[in-house]
């Protein structure tokens, strides 16, 4: 049996995994990285989305330049709420960047190798060393070969689904399960012209519960999806394709995209998902990414995330405490509790409301709103701050002066988030202060 030994063993070597080996591997550490897959492979489950700030962070890693070159930049983004419409441009003409995963993983992959990372595919991780109740290394197998593997920390960056995760006992709090089911394909960029061309990307709530968005990504492709209710999955099974299709057809945008035109790929729906937070540290082991805080895709926060959190895990497990990767977890809380409500709350199908519609209206007209929303996108204010009370209110009013009396329902759901956010907010920094940390 094979056995080797090393400072950090990195299970999953996608956007937070190869990012976090690369971080590792620059300041000098012996990095094994790990995937159970043969590479390069896709990870079509996700939005692609890479705000301007991750787009920083890609630069830090070596890989900005090559992710620019593969594919145009979204300058910001066109939300509609039923009747109502907003273009929110990005501050200071920045970009975001939206590479498919087959691409994207593969450039942070190539800057972990040229950091000096040891990179294995095709090599599954199933079980974990332990001297006590500490995580020493892995056992994986690659085709009919087994191996062990020992490390100062092993670090599960292998998905919501992570296998390290599970053999850890780290334990999952915050989770719930996906109001919606999702189907998407990529098509040729047609009838993307003028401003959503220049924005980049699309998010649409109509009367029919049923989000859709578009970005643009490489190869002069969009990524188009559908998101009903769960409450329509009986209506789609069976005749998905047909389905899929009549829901784009019912919005002008994706409409456009679609008649006359022809999917450049398969179609690909998830009909489950679970999101959720997990313990991100403990003896011996961290897990970074999906692996250890699993959003809704909705506002597209995911691949942004991971790049944020393998940035601050990196100098954490440089530092060799277990205190310190403590320290990464509860932070990483604080910074994500606020970003995990907020795509709870727009992932919600009561989310495309009246009162949202007048707060569009309202953004629409008023550029000190726009500057705050793109701002949020920058991670430079939380998303709950861009609206005021005083707007709410009287975005409410408006609502229900108008005769739109479900406004008053919705602005006490928008209330009780508001304060379900405040304590979760609290909880993670009062969790950061039991373990020595102040918010940053």
């Amino acid at each position: 049996m094979d056995s080797a030994t090393f400072d950090t063993i990195v299970v999953g070597a996608r956007c937070a995994g190869a990012s976090l080996a690369a971080h590792l591997a620059k300041a000098g550490q012996k990095v094994l990285l790990l995937d159970a897959a043969k590479l390069p492979s896709d990870q079509p489950l996700s939005t692609h989305f890479v705000s301007p700030r991750g787009v920083d962070w890609l630069d830090e890693l070596g890989a900005g330049e090559e992710v620019r070159r593969l594919t145009p930049p979204c300058h910001g983004i066109r939300m509609e709420m039923l009747r109502a419409s907003v273009d929110v441009p990005y501050v200071r003409g920045r970009s975001g960047r939206c590479l498919r995963r087959l691409r994207l993983d593969s450039v942070l992959q190539e800057c972990a190798v040229r950091a000096g990372a040891e990179l294995r595919d095709r090599t599954k991780v199933v079980g974990l060393l332990r001297e006590g109740d500490r995580v020493v290394g892995v056992q994986a197998v690659h085709g009919d070969a087994r191996s062990e593997h020992r490390a100062r920390i092993v670090v599960g960056a292998d998905g919501r689904s992570s296998q390290v995760a599970e053999l850890a006992g780290a334990k999952e709090y915050r989770g719930y399960d996906n109001p919606r089911f999702a189907y998407w394909a990529y098509w040729p960029r047609k009838a993307w012209d003028g401003e959503l061309r220049r924005l980049g990307s699309y998010l649409c709530f109509h009367d029919d519960r049923v989000l859709r968005f578009v970005f643009q990504t490489d190869d002069d492709l969009l990524l188009v999806a559908a998101g009903p209710p769960l409450s329509d999955l009986p209506a789609w099974k069976g005749r998905f394709e047909e389905a899929y299709m009549r829901a784009l057809r019912a919005s002008p945008v994706t409409a456009a995209i679609v008649e006359g035109n022809r999917r450049a790929t398969d179609l690909v729906g998830v009909l489950k998902l679970r999101f959720f937070f997990r313990e991100a540290a403990g003896p011996g082991f961290a897990l970074v990414g999906d692996a250890g805080l699993h959003k809704d895709p909705t506002p597209g926060y995911g691949i942004t995330d991971a790049l944020r959190d393998a940035r601050n895990l990196a100098p954490a497990i440089l530092d060799g405490s277990d205190a310190a990767r403590a320290r990464y977890w509860r932070q990483r809380d604080v910074d994500s509790c606020q970003l995990f409500e907020c795509a709870r709350y727009m992932g919600d199908p009561a989310y495309g409301n009246k009162l949202n519609e007048q707060i569009f209206k309202l953004a629409a007209r008023r550029p000190d709103i726009l500057a705050k929303l793109a701002a949020q996108v920058e991670r430079e204010m939380s998303p709950f701050d861009v609206i005021g009370v005083g707007d709410a209110i009287g975005a409410m009013l408006r609502g229900v002066f108008t005769g739109n009396f479900s406004a008053w329902p919705s602005f006490l759901w928008a209330a009780k988030t508001g304060a379900s956010v405040r304590r979760a907010k609290q909880e993670s920094l009062a969790a950061l202060a039991a373990v020595g940390g102040s918010s940053v």
